[in-house]
């Protein structure tokens, strides 16, 4: 038998876990050094969630990609205080076309 607690919590995290998801958004900063540098990043989506991105090898390459627009491939995560990771598997640049 499970709980409502129980129940809510699953849906709560509907979504989130080891399944590789996409997530859209444009890629903003989140944390700086004394020059001004971004040194992490996160993903903005439409609906206004925000996934910060692991700092692997293919998380650090969007460092580069402050302000543009992307599609990332990855697994979704809930990390301390509630704040959703995604650690990225792949990428790409969206264009106006897409």
């Amino acid at each position: 038998m499970t709980t409502t607690a129980f129940k809510k919590a699953v849906e709560e995290n509907k979504g989130i876990g080891d399944k590789p998801t996409t997530v859209r958004g444009i890629v903003v900063s989140v944390d700086w050094d004394e020059k001004g540098n971004a040194l992490a990043a996160a993903i903005s989506t439409p609906d206004e969630q925000e996934y910060v991105i692991q700092q692997d090898e293919k998380g650090k390459e969007l460092l580069k990609f402050i302000r543009h627009d992307v599609e990332v491939y990855g697994v979704v995560r809930k990390a301390i205080k509630g704040r959703k990771t995604v650690t990225v598997k792949s990428y790409k640049l969206k264009t106006a076309d897409d």
